[in-house]
């Protein structure tokens, strides 16, 4: 059992405990179960002091389960922190081996092609660090590492982003999770497909006071008549018994939670693309502009 759902469980028994106090303290309660059991009369201060007691019990579950939560969120930040090392580390990495491919390209002579390998890069380069507009540290270290695992299975990576979601409602951990799990589904897509040229794509962008974030896969193709199945709960296309089919439920879930739409689209020689549009904090928007 996870450390989570132990603390839980306790914080249950703790308020079911608190609420046992309470109604054993109650007169009325009381004698409803007996009106012989001299043992549970209390005097006044007693009985006060027992309510008291008892509030004090509940309230606590209260600030016990706010702790949990930001611990786990603490937690969740903790990972996408160790993700954006291991990306940046990965990049470390690939950018050795483009200096070496430069520097044998000059070593033989070719210096065209040597020139040409460097801004075929340097584009590359600067499209992944583009994330780095995003004001949001949680999205942008989600973003880094999802894109980091794409591009270490051979996905090539599309990024388009031309908005710093810096006035985004929702809650970063809400935002995160729908990230995870569209991308995630892109990257198994791709990662399972047979095609030699295997992309995934992001745009992030703003239209009027709404944020509009598509994903894309270069694979598959979904037939029109998915297009609402695919949010149908224990819905997959990866098989029946696959243990797939909740991360679009819930990620739909969230974003009407946040008074947001999602909808696909799929087309040949495009691919599918899940498109959320999330509203606007216009408010905050307009009291920075003045």
């Amino acid at each position: 059992m996870k450390l989570d759902s132990k603390a839980y469980i306790l914080v249950i028994a703790i308020l079911a405990q608190n609420v046992v106090v309470l109604l054993l303290a109650n007169k009325t309660f009381v004698s409803f179960l007996d009106q012989t059991i001299d043992a549970y009369r209390y005097p006044l201060f007693v009985a006060i002091f027992i309510n008291i007691l008892g509030f004090i019990g509940v309230i606590s579950v209260h600030y016990i389960i706010k702790f949990l939560k930001k611990e786990k969120d603490f937690i969740l930040k903790l990972n996408d922190s160790k993700g954006i090392i291991d990306a940046l580390q990965g990049q470390k990495h690939d950018f050795n081996n483009h200096l070496n491919v430069v520097a044998g390209l000059l070593q033989i002579g070719k210096d065209k092609q040597a020139l040409e390998y460097i801004f075929k890069i340097s584009g590359k380069v600067e499209e992944v660090f583009s994330i780095s507009k995003i004001k949001n540290v949680e999205i942008a270290a989600t973003l880094y590492r999802k894109c980091a695992i794409a591009e270490s299975k051979g996905i090539e990576v599309d990024l388009y982003i031309d908005s710093n979601l810096e006035y985004i409602k929702i809650a970063p951990i809400d935002i995160c999770k729908i990230l995870f799990n569209l991308i995630d589904n892109a990257i198994y897509e791709l990662d399972n497909c047979r095609d030699e040229v295997r992309v995934l794509t992001l745009d992030i962008n703003e239209v009027d006071d709404k944020y509009r974030i598509s994903i894309g896969n270069s694979y598959p193709v979904l037939s029109p008549d998915l297009y609402k199945k695919v949010f149908d709960r224990g819905f997959s296309t990866k098989g029946a018994g696959s243990g797939h089919g909740y991360g679009l439920g819930i990620v739909k879930s969230i974003v009407e939670k946040n008074k947001g739409i999602i909808y696909v689209e799929s087309f040949e020689n495009v691919g599918t693309v899940f498109t959320i549009e999330l509203p606007m904090n216009v408010r905050l928007r307009e009291a920075e502009a003045q």
